[in-house]
């Protein structure tokens, strides 16, 4: 008898209380300056290394976010000009002149050109400083390039980030349901980390950078909004996705039960496919005893699972899997596929998805 076809669709983890253990390393070998059982800080430098640079290239225009052939106006060093490592290339001010932007050398070196937005600089060596992103202790050394950093807290990866690791202190502004707006935000969320429900509407995106918020975390946002991001000096991190979409209630509980605390959010790096990492916002909470570790490795798709739906018409739904086809069915589109039957959460209707049209929600 041939044995049943197990399918394994992305999963999402979001948990309230677990240990969380991260692999923090370097690109290239270098020293490790921690060692086993030492306590760290988000800011703390595990390992340091130098790099080989030859000629680096610096994208001043995204930086200062205009346009390339404007970018030259605000060049403070010309080809030519030797240069110190985080020596200021380029400076531009914005809204009303309350904010500056910059672009800094990543290497010291000297300029050879200047143009299209961009700065070639030809430099030695750069140096690397791999943080630990997030409060917790060295339970591994990975020598030469970096540790693994352990935690306890809660955990929910989300679906798109706009910037590097940042961390701030989360505060809930809109129910769950509820579109995050500019009156949401008052005053009180300057400094913090604001969440809304749903998705964003784009005079929440002004008043937050009218009140230097550290970032926001929200549902979903329109696609049109992408270019507005770039001329903001805070990142935004969407959970579900690009459109419409509420925020999974399980997930916006989580925030809403750690208010107050500091959560901090990670970019992991590109995986063997070369897609990057789902953005993961860590929130460390401390334990008197250690809670169990978090959901590992990949699991296959079973009746019984909670999953969410990724395609029109019933994207950013969610439901139970009550069965799994035994063969492949054929489609509207005519194409044919392993299904799902899914017993959508607050209908009575069950529907067939193809297997890889969900994602299953480990919680």
């Amino acid at each position: 008898m041939m044995e049943a076809l197990r399918f394994y669709p992305e999963a999402v983890k979001f948990v309230p209380l677990a240990t969380i253990r991260r692999e923090r390393r370097l690109p290239v070998p270098g020293k490790v300056l921690v060692q086993r059982g030492d306590a760290v800080e988000a800011a703390t430098v595990l390992a340091m290394a130098e790099q080989p640079a030859g000629v680096v290239i610096v994208d001043i225009a995204r930086a200062l976010k205009v346009a390339p052939e404007r970018a030259a106006a605000y060049l403070r060093r010309k080809p030519g000009a030797p240069v110190r490592a985080r020596e200021i290339l380029a400076r531009r001010r914005v809204w009303l002149g309350l904010r500056t932007l910059e672009a800094r050398s990543p290497v010291e070196g000297e300029i050879v050109a200047a143009g299209g937005g961009k700065v070639l600089i030809r430099a030695g060596v750069r140096p690397l400083e791999l943080r630990a992103g997030f409060p917790g202790t060295v339970v591994e050394i990975l020598p030469s390039y970096g540790a693994v950093i352990e935690t306890t807290g809660a955990l929910i990866q989300a679906f798109w980030s706009s910037g590097a690791d940042f961390s701030g202190m989360i505060r809930i502004v809109t129910s769950g349901a509820e579109p995050l707006r500019a009156r949401a935000i008052d005053p009180v969320a300057q400094g913090t980390l604001v969440v809304g429900g749903a998705w964003i509407e784009p005079s929440a995106l002004e008043q937050a950078e009218r009140l230097q918020v550290r970032g926001i975390i929200a549902g979903s946002m329109e696609a049109s909004l992408l270019p507005m991001l770039r001329e903001l000096s805070f990142p935004v991190v969407l959970i579900e996705g690009f459109g419409r979409l509420p925020m999974h209630p399980g997930i916006f509980r989580i925030l809403s039960l750690y208010q107050g605390r500091e959560a901090f959010v990670l970019r992991p790096p590109a995986g063997l496919d070369g897609r990057p990492g789902r953005p993961e916002i860590l929130i460390p909470v401390p334990t008197e005893s250690p809670p169990p570790p978090e959901p590992a490795g990949e699991v296959p798709l079973q009746p019984g699972m909670r999953v969410r739906l990724l395609r029109e018409p019933y994207r950013g739904r969610t439901g139970t899997v009550s069965g799994i086809s035994a063969h492949p069915w054929t489609l509207d589109s005519g194409l044919r596929s392993w299904c799902a039957e899914i017993h959508l959460d607050g209908e009575e209707v069950r529907i067939r998805v193809p297997v890889y049209n969900v994602e299953i929600l480990r919680s």
